[in-house]
């Protein structure tokens, strides 16, 4: 099978030019070699990472249902093996921290802690308890593995270190390097931070009574009250460019980008809404005609043989990507985090009580939002007025969260987390399902690299006994899982 792949590796800055020095003096030293490397340097690369990482239109919208493959799709249908992780990105992000540190740049202090919260995060909601307290310490080279109750909620856990950049900011600090993504704008990472800090406090938010450190309805209330991520101009990513980095869907074969096709959830969900996103994000099918236009899904994780079997001509009828996605080498942006996502979240946070205020707005503010990025123009009044639309409090919480999860497409594992969290908005059962240990389930983890079990083992060992009973089993569920 294809191994998955988690975008969260940081290759190592190199950027080391090494005189000839031995045995011939100072005379023979390069003048123009790079002897230390500065904070600024290391800076880019982690953004890039961290925004181009969450363009996931393999894996991640496999999972949320978003696409189906007709080949190659053993990750659709729960066939997992172990997967591979990498922490160079926490590594060298820890290492701009201390040199921020050492240097009093508190700005950057601030936005590695900001990137340390989220890179972290993407490693415990992929795996659960995973190596972090323990993980940059000098020397460390068997850490222990943290519970991932601790690495959400500890002090230096994911809630703690946003906090701290928070604090950080608001105390006025000084000029940030222009960076790729923000050109150095202080208030725009600071509104990246405390929006992360709210989608991770309704993350764990079914875990409430097992919170003793602080009042999560209490988090959310102030964190709210912040500056959040208002606007598109607002959100976090990163454009593709025709020098690079390219969008990945571009030079694919066409072999392999004819495996990947629009799913029923997509077909299904976006037709009954008459959603114009559909057109962005897919192709009419090739039988359709421009007069008439079709856009046609298949079920998620089928074989050839069962697409066969239940009539599907995958070829003429079916939908692949549309040209947004493949005519151009430049022609989108990699999205770390969008505005709409947390105006669906503070909707949300009413709905449940957490908060008080008007669900209705912030639902109908994250749809606009939306609809403006992708289609540039609002959502039509007739849109907004279907049944399925206009929001119903008595069933305001399936609404918001999938209008969340058509807003989400293609950022990274974040509208799987969502259905992990939620079960909204609800999944098909699989028809070729390979869940080896519970056939039918969807599971909730990746099973931990095989490289752990070599280098790591004790830890490794006591992870499995504490969290999955002795056995490293996708269908264990993470803390904060539903």
């Amino acid at each position: 099978m294809k191994a998955l792949k988690i975008f969260l590796t940081l290759s190592v800055i190199s950027a080391w030019m090494i005189g000839c020095t031995k045995d011939f003096g100072e005379t023979n030293t390069n003048p123009n070699a790079i002897t230390s490397i500065t904070t600024d340097l290391m800076l880019n690369p982690l953004v890039q990472e961290c925004a181009m990482g969450q363009f996931n239109y393999n894996n991640g919208a496999a999972l949320a249902r978003y696409l189906s493959r007709t080949n190659y799709n053993e990750i659709e249908q729960y066939a997992w093996r172990t997967v591979n992780w990498s922490y160079s990105s926490l590594t060298n992000n820890q290492e701009m921290i201390r040199l921020a540190e050492r240097d009093d740049k508190v700005s950057l202090k601030a936005v590695g802690y900001i990137i340390k919260a989220f890179s972290i995060s993407q490693i415990t909601d992929l795996w659960g308890d995973v190596p972090y307290f323990e993980a940059f310490r000098q020397g460390s080279d068997t850490p222990h593995y943290d519970l991932q109750k601790d690495i959400y909620t500890a002090e230096g856990g994911i809630i703690s270190l946003l906090k701290e950049a928070e604090r950080l900011f608001a105390s006025g600090v000084d000029p940030l390097p222009s960076d790729i993504m923000y050109s150095g704008n202080l208030t725009k990472w600071r509104k990246l931070g405390n929006s992360l800090r709210l989608r991770y406090l309704m993350r764990i938010s079914n875990r409430v009574s097992e919170i003793t450190t602080y009042d999560i309805a209490r988090e959310i209330a102030e964190t709210v009250k912040l500056p959040l991520l208002e606007t598109n101009s607002d959100n976090a990513m990163l454009a593709y460019l025709d020098a690079g980095p390219r969008n990945p869907i571009y030079p694919m074969r066409d072999g392999e980008f004819e495996y990947i096709r629009m799913s029923k959830e997509s077909d299904e969900r976006l037709k009954s809404l008459n959603d114009p996103r559909r057109t962005v994000w897919f192709a009419r099918t090739a039988n359709s005609t421009v007069e008439n236009p079709v856009y046609a899904g298949i079920p998620s994780g089928c074989s050839s043989t069962t697409l066969e079997n239940l009539g599907f001509l995958v070829g003429p009828n079916t939908s692949m990507l549309g040209d947004y996605f493949r005519a151009k080498p430049d022609g989108f942006n990699a999205v770390w985090m969008n505005c709409s996502e947390v105006m669906f979240l503070v909707a949300e946070a009413i709905v449940k009580g957490y908060i008080t205020g008007n669900a209705a707005e912030w639902y109908n503010k994250g749809i606009t939002e939306s609809f403006d990025y992708w289609c540039k123009t609002a959502p039509s009044a007739e849109y907004m007025a279907q049944p399925e639309v206009a929001f119903d409090a008595n069933k305001g919480l399936a609404q918001i969260m999938l209008q969340k999860w058509i807003a989400q497409f293609f950022v990274g594992y974040e509208a799987w987390f969502d259905f992990k969290r939620t079960g909204l908005p609800e999944m098909e059962p699989l028809i070729d399902n390979r869940n080896p240990t519970r056939p039918g389930e969807i599971p909730s983890r990746f099973l931990y690299p095989e490289s752990e079990q070599l280098l790591n083992m004790d830890n490794h060992s006591a992870a499995i006994s504490r969290q999955a009973g002795g056995k490293d089993d996708i269908n264990t569920k993470l803390w904060w899982h539903k």
